[in-house]
């Protein structure tokens, strides 16, 4: 990859995101001892026992061992030239050295895996959203509020802990792949994949993806095992460096403590080396791993079959190109001698030369080398000519900005009546007239007369030069008889108020007055509004009815405002105080507040309609304080009794009769109401009573019959709206419903923070307005006779919506 030779430091240490201390520390805190042995003992137990080593990371010697790589064209694969020996890591060196299952799975990174109501809980425990897998921050703050959960909750938290901080290792805030943590929800299951090819895969994806040649650069998955490989194919190397523990423990990445010693020279001591391993021998049918998408390498793979036809073969420089693809940039800093005296002694310069050099700061990206003798006059003749190109370049500046403040005073020479006599630049003089020129002010700058710039100045009549009060100095002519040419300065009488500076401030005085009157011509603007005879809750009159008010109506506030965690967490603390809270929700009473908000908080539950009826009180309340923020003010907001008795009674709705339909088209115009269809569904509608339409909202197109409900609905217009409506998974229709109702109410069009991928964030914030609006709502159940007249039906009936 790189000339042999000239391969790139390592100039700072490689990062990484595995092996999170914070991490593993509240694995320990948290899980009793019990449950800790359990999953040290499982198949990915291999992970929680490296951490319990205290494993040394050398940085240097695993960039030196990348950079001596071998340009070869697979994915899932690098070969690294050592000592002129050609070194193999790929999948088989990496389950020997890890132990862990590497089988050959389709759809490795996306396995099919169902969410299912208790994977949905599961989620919500831990505070990540369904659609992704759970960050490493946010496993480690779950890991301090789980005291409560069940043993098997727990267990899958440690899986987690282990798949997020060793085997994706990726940044501590990044979600993990979603499809592959779902599958902690069957513990035997997730135990039993293939972890050991994902980890390689991730590893090797994101060390494909680096450039060795940057200073510093991070990599993806668990990099550790890079070191130990280094340790096994160089045994010298790792017996000298790695620490190895007694026994030699198996898997081999249990054999190694690692260690920082004599980082520098870890280069000269891999070149050093008489022992190479150079891969993991099995059955010649077992030595090339299966992968899909991979690329064929002929090259790297005569590799494998030279050494196992002919074992006393041996590599030679000639077997691969030593001329790298790659180029590796390097800066040199020369330091620049300072100039000796003629007047030292010899006997000082031998002194000074003998000091040694000085390192280079850490970090820095910038190499320093010592030059080669036969090129130092060339380094130094270059260095030179670089300094004088400097001097040049500034000079050139300096000269442009000379130019440009010579212009500058020329025009200001122009406006203050300064002109040149004889053509020389320094006899000027100061012209009087009897109309002088008009001052033109600068932003920044003052007027001849003391006037700042942006004022505007009144038009002042022909005056003859006469001395000023201003407090400045003045340019005259020299006196003929003078023998300098030069102009003279006369310092003017700053008592004495003259005519000019009278009429510059009678000027300033009519500039504010003027302004002034603009301002309040702005302020005095009459604000309409209804007449004390007008003021009333029936504003169905033509009168009243022309007065349109200066209020900006709608979009009061933000529907998807952040959750404000502090109170989420008031919440739930508020909710485990009840009696009711350990048990099963369908055990749990129906009006006790356990209950009512996990149906509320948890993903994908069906919505009843004491939870639909308490946001809808919530909109009502919000109307009833702040009508402005809606837009109108006449609408309102019904609940799910709406819906039942307007299918019930829909011809005497329809019919013209006043009776019938008592204050509809008065007072108010517009209705707002979710609609439970057939018991499985919940659609929102929005009705105009004006215009006879009906404007229907549904989450789930698939489930309403379009036909028939627009039959039913005659006389009144129909629109079933589906461009820029957003869609739900099933169980989340209610959430959605009053949403639509909730934005169009506002006046606002449907945000992108509303989509499906947001269902738990947005019933989250739901519960957090109820909870801080409506505390009480949870014992409000069934007053409207619902259980008496027994319309609610068997609680266990499907929902699909």
């Amino acid at each position: 990859m790189f000339t042999l030779g000239e391969e790139p430091d390592a100039i700072r240490s490689i990062s990484y995101h595995s092996d999170d201390t914070k991490l593993f520390k509240a694995l320990c805190d948290c899980l009793t001892a019990d449950e800790y042995e359990d999953l040290k003992a499982s198949k990915l137990g291999v992970f929680i026992k490296f951490k319990e080593l205290d494993f040394g990371w050398t940085s240097r010697l695993v960039h030196f061992m990348l950079s001596f790589q071998l340009d070869i064209k697979k994915k899932f694969e690098l070969w690294s030239l050592v000592v002129s020996q050609p070194v193999r890591f790929s999948l088989i060196e990496f389950e020997y050295l890890t132990g862990l299952n590497c089988d050959y799975i389709k759809d490795l990174e996306n396995p099919r895996c169902e969410v299912t109501t208790e994977m949905a809980a599961f989620w919500e425990k831990m505070g990540v959203d369904i659609d992704t897998g759970p960050s490493i921050d946010q496993i480690t703050e779950a890991f301090y509020n789980c005291d409560e959960w069940s043993r098997d909750d727990r267990m899958r938290l440690g899986y987690l802990a282990i798949y997020a901080g060793y085997i994706e290792g990726k940044k501590f805030s990044s979600a993990t792949s979603a499809s592959l943590a779902r599958l902690v929800m069957d513990l035997e299951k997730f135990e039993n994949y293939p972890w050991g090819r994902v980890a390689f895969k991730v590893l090797m994806d994101s060390l494909k993806a680096k450039d060795l040649t940057q200073t510093g650069y991070t990599v993806d998955g668990f990099i550790q095992v890079l070191q130990v490989w280094a340790y096994y194919a160089l045994p010298e190397l790792g017996a000298n460096y790695g620490s190895p523990v007694p026994n030699r423990p198996s898997p081999l990445l249990l054999a190694y403590k690692g260690g920082k010693r004599q980082r520098k020279f870890f280069k000269a001591a891999i070149n050093k080396q008489t022992i190479v391993k150079n891969f993991v021998q099995k059955d010649f049918d077992e030595m090339f791993p299966k992968w899909d998408g991979d690329v064929d390498d002929p090259a790297a793979d005569n590799i494998i079959k030279v050494m196992f036809n002919d074992p006393g073969w041996e590599w030679t420089m000639e077997c691969w190109p030593v001329t790298g693809t790659r180029k590796v940039v390097k800066m040199e800093v020369i330091p620049v001698k300072n100039e000796v005296s003629p007047v030292k002694s010899e006997s000082v310069v031998k002194e000074e030369s003998s000091r040694p050099r000085k390192k280079a700061r850490k970090g820095s990206s910038v190499s320093a080398e010592k030059p080669a003798a036969g090129s130092e006059g060339q380094q130094i003749e270059k260095t030179l000519k670089d300094i004088s190109d400097a001097i040049n370049l500034g000079f050139g500046t300096c000269l442009k900005e000379l130019k440009l403040l010579a212009d500058r005073i020329e025009a200001v020479e122009k406006k203050v009546g300064i002109t040149n006599r004889g053509g020389s630049s320094d006899d000027r003089q100061l012209t009087t007239t009897s109309n002088p020129p008009k001052p033109v002010d600068e932003p920044g700058s003052e007027s001849v007369n003391g006037a700042k710039a942006g004022q505007k100045e009144a038009k002042e009549p022909s005056l003859t030069t006469e001395p000023s009060s201003s407090r400045e100095l003045c340019l005259v002519s020299p006196a003929d008889d003078l023998p300098s040419e030069d102009p003279s300065l006369l310092i003017l009488d700053k008592q004495v108020s003259t005519a000019s500076d009278l009429l510059v401030e009678e000027a300033r005085r009519q500039t504010k007055k003027e302004t002034a009157l603009v301002n309040l011509r702005k302020k005095s603007v009459r604000e309409r509004k209804l007449a004390p005879t007008q003021q009333t809750p029936f504003k169905g009159n033509s009168t009243a009815k022309q007065i349109i008010p200066n209020k900006q109506v709608g979009g009061g506030y933000d529907p998807f405002a952040p959750i404000d965690k502090m109170k989420s967490k008031e919440l739930t603390a508020w909710v485990q105080k009840d009696p009711s809270y350990k048990l099963p929700l369908k055990k749990k009473p129906r009006r006790c507040r356990s209950r009512f908000y996990q149906v509320l908080r948890t993903p994908l539950e069906w919505l009843t309609d004491h939870q639909m009826d308490a946001f809808i009180n919530v909109l009502r309340q919000r109307y009833q304080n702040h009508p402005e923020h809606f837009r109108s003010d006449r609408m309102c907001f019904l609940d799910h009794v709406f819906s039942r008795q307007w299918r019930a009674s829909y011809p005497d709705f329809k019919s013209d009769a006043p009776d019938a339909n008592e204050g509809l088209g008065v007072d108010v115009d517009d209705i707002y109401a979710p609609v439970n269809f057939k018991n499985e569904h919940w659609i929102a509608i929005w009705i105009s009573i004006p215009k006879r339409h009906i404007v229907v909202w549904d989450s789930i197109c698939a489930l309403s019959d379009e036909q028939k409900v627009q039959y039913t609905l005659e006389p009144y217009t129909y629109a079933r709206q589906t461009v820029g409506v957003p869609q739900c998974r099933p169980g989340d229709c209610g959430v959605f419903t009053l949403k639509y109702i909730e934005c169009h109410a506002l006046g606002i069009e449907f945000p992108t923070a509303f989509d499906k991928k947001h269902g738990k964030a947005i019933r989250e914030k739901m519960a957090l307005d109820i909870f801080r609006e409506l505390p009480k709502c949870h014992e409000w159940e069934n007053q409207d006779n619902d259980e008496n007249l027994a319309t609610l039906g068997d609680v266990n009936r499907v929902r699909i919506g």
